[in-house]
């Protein structure tokens, strides 16, 4: 659940456009990436533009997660189908990042980016495995 929270308060103050947050951002990058955050609208490009389907990706993957924890904790069966729709979503957003993306940042395909999307993926794999063994042992409700 806190590991899903980070992402949650990455995505809000990404799309709030947190002042404190930005500033964390080394001063050479900082322009670039508020320039391909504002590139990542939410509501206005929700169809199938590249980048609509990408930011449905980012919010379904994070929102996803957290939801899909919180049904863990609740012993919900329905925590599986919630953290399987955050593993699309997280996928979507990745493709989106290091294969479609039409803005060029070099710093979203560097080494650590890539990690980091990996981590991601790879913290996400056994919560996800860990839910669909509750729910086969305990027929959550």
């Amino acid at each position: 659940m806190i590991w899903h929270a980070g992402g949650a308060l990455d995505y809000v103050v990404s799309q709030t456009r947190n002042p404190s947050y930005l500033a964390m951002i080394p001063d050479d990058v900082r322009p670039a990436m508020i320039a391909y955050l504002d590139a990542y609208p939410f509501w206005s490009t929700i169809g199938w533009s590249t980048l609509g389907w990408a930011t449905l990706g980012w919010a379904v993957g994070v929102w996803g997660a957290v939801l899909g924890s919180i049904l863990i904790l609740m012993r919900s069966r329905h925590a599986v189908t919630m953290l399987w729709l955050s593993m699309i979503g997280f996928l979507a957003n990745a493709a989106n990042t290091f294969l479609l993306s039409y803005t060029t940042l070099a710093m979203l395909a560097d080494t650590n980016n890539k990690l980091f999307a990996l981590a991601i993926f790879v913290v996400l794999l056994p919560v996800l495995a860990y839910a669909g063994r509750q729910r086969a042992l305990c027929r959550l409700s």
